[in-house]
């Protein structure tokens, strides 16, 4: 850590301020030309629901601004994909002042790890765990007297929960190095408490994936799992590094 005089509560909230701002106007930007391709981003979005459609089923809305509403979430959803980098970077600006001048070489690594991190999150659940989890909603509750007629605001607001889910989920060993720099956790802490973090990790899993099918729910609980014991390694690494 540099030796200079710590900065006010004044001057920390200046930097958050001008971070937030950035993230802001560079996510508007990014908008503009993702609904200017809102109707193939939105076709690509669907993807995972529109191949479990029964014959003959489609995708509806049912109020006048619903469809405008639609396509503004998601441009608005892509643009903060588009964004995640600079956030990720943003908020390893905003500590890095806290570290030692050789850990701020890492800052790249970080950067690039985490929004590689974020897209593998979300690449699997889109391409794997999105469509079993509608082909179960859809097919497995529809008889002859019900026929699926998914609305596209509750189906881009379930899509894109879990795939931000995933995404966030992904970001787990990320986390845990940068606390650990910190001192806040170590993985002597962390291996004592594997047990909590199982039954934590199954209730999260069992949340965010409304379904009562099993499988759904391990493509999220074994990542979970997974990333913790990650996070004892990188913990444990990254300790070693102080």
């Amino acid at each position: 850590m540099e030796s200079q005089g710590k900065m006010t509560f004044l001057e920390h909230f200046g930097i958050l301020r001008a971070s937030l701002i950035k993230i802001v106007l560079v996510m508007v930007i990014l908008f503009i030309p993702a609904f200017y391709y809102r109707e193939l981003l939105m076709e690509l979005a669907l993807i995972p629901i529109t191949d479990s459609l029964p014959v003959n089923s489609k995708i509806i809305f049912t109020k006048p601004a619903e469809g405008l509403s639609s396509n503004v979430r998601i441009s608005f959803l892509t643009s903060f994909i588009l964004t995640f980098p600079l956030i990720i970077y943003e908020i390893w600006a905003f500590i890095k002042p806290a570290l030692y001048k050789n850990e701020r070489k890492s800052s790249a690594i970080v950067i690039v790890i985490g929004t590689l991190l974020f897209f593998i999150g979300a690449f699997l659940c889109y391409k794997f765990v999105a469509p079993v989890t509608f082909n179960i909603l859809i097919n497995e509750y529809s008889s002859g007297s019900i026929t699926a007629l998914p609305n596209v605001s509750d189906t881009l607001g379930f899509l894109s929960s879990i795939i931000l889910s995933f995404g966030i989920i992904f970001e787990y060993p990320l986390i845990i190095y940068i606390l650990s720099k910190f001192g806040v956790t170590s993985s002597k802490f962390l291996a004592s408490k594997r047990k909590y973090s199982i039954l934590i990790s199954t209730v999260i899993s069992a949340v965010l994936t409304p379904t009562t099918d099993v499988f759904s729910m391990l493509f999220m609980l074994v990542p979970l799992v997974l990333f913790y014991e990650i996070g004892i390694l990188v913990s444990y690494l990254a300790y070693k590094e102080r």
